[in-house]
């Protein structure tokens, strides 16, 4: 569609200059294109054509944000007029393509964007020290607050990353739910399990105590099959021993030898939880939780530890090795 091209700089105020001191009309050039080419009641029809929202015409007219140089391309196309005329609200006079405007506005465009990237990144500068501040803060008040920080405690995925680390597990355990599960079509690999057998294949020792008052024999021996498959039956012999247990065992006990050198190294934050609950001698425990609504196990002091090391040697020294248990019928084989 062509219009008539005339001068409508009186007709739009606030315009900018160049450097080589043309003022810069789009926005009013951009107005009186419309108004002439009977598009004010219409303008819908330009956003549709141009592919932008109407109000992003009305900031072209305001000159309160510019074009990209393939909208420019297509306002000009779309009203058959020069960018001369278009951005300086001047046509062009011969054959020859100036390629002047073109450079001027990509630099007056560039000018712009860099100008509000500096405003943005200004405000991103401000909200993340505003936010720093607020961690702060809130991390005070975290550490103010044992609840809040789960001061003591210890969920199961924290524990499974922490196992990888033990040279020594001693677990007094009234199920061993998570080393074998009880699947549809039978017993299977707990989550723990792929880390008990990599800690044995690394030279880790596992010693298991289990009450005497049920029966282990399916579980046990899948427990040590699921092993097996996985390192060798002989890392099973050496390194992993089950005992059964006449105590009484009332909750779990669990008691890990840990390193803490590369535990540090490697998990900081989660030396940090557990460092106050080490013993000289670099041992954890903590007591399984009773119960299954939770998921965090109860982290012992270091002298909690140091007497439940006792309390467990107790256990292993007067209890029955489950291969005797299984194979000896007089010894009390379980059914």
């Amino acid at each position: 569609m062509s219009v008539e091209k005339h001068d409508a700089s009186s007709e739009h105020p606030g315009g900018q200059s160049t450097g080589n001191g043309r003022e810069v009309k789009f926005g009013r050039m951009l107005e009186s294109l419309i108004e002439h080419g009977e598009y004010n009641r219409n303008r819908k029809r330009i956003s549709s054509r141009l592919g932008i929202s109407s109000a992003a015409l009305s900031q072209y007219i305001h000159q309160q944000t510019w074009p990209s140089f393939t909208k420019l391309l297509a306002i000009a196309d779309f009203f058959d007029v020069s960018l001369d005329y278009l951005v300086y609200g001047q046509p062009t006079g011969g054959s020859l393509v100036d390629y002047g405007p073109l450079y001027r506005y990509f630099d007056h465009a560039l000018a712009d964007v860099q100008a509000r990237g500096s405003r943005h990144n200004a405000v991103v500068t401000r909200i993340g020290r505003m936010l720093a501040d607020r961690i702060e803060e809130v991390a005070a008040e975290l550490a103010a607050t044992p609840a809040a920080a789960r001061e003591g405690l210890i969920q199961d995925d924290e524990l499974l990353r922490l196992e990888r680390y033990c040279y020594q597990c001693d677990l007094a355990s009234l199920n061993l739910e998570f080393d074998v599960i009880q699947a549809a079509g039978g017993l299977a690999p707990g989550r723990f399990l792929s880390v008990v057998a990599a800690n044995l294949e690394n030279g880790a020792h596992y010693r298991f105590v289990l009450p005497q008052d049920r029966p282990w024999d399916p579980t046990v021996e899948a427990f040590r099959q699921f092993l097996a498959d996985q390192v060798g039956g002989d890392r099973v012999r050496e390194n992993c021993a089950f005992r059964l247990t006449t105590v009484p065992v009332l909750a779990g006990l669990l008691l890990y030898r840990l390193d803490t050198v590369r535990l540090e190294a490697e998990e900081p934050a989660l030396h940090a939880q557990i460092r106050d609950y080490l013993s000289d001698d670099v041992w954890l425990g903590c007591v399984i939780r009773t119960n299954n609504d939770s998921n965090s196990d109860m982290l012992m002091d270091p002298e909690y530890v140091r007497r439940a090391r006792g309390v467990f040697e107790r256990m292993w020294s007067l209890g029955v090795a489950v291969l005797q248990a299984l194979l000896c019928p007089a010894r009390g084989r379980l059914r």
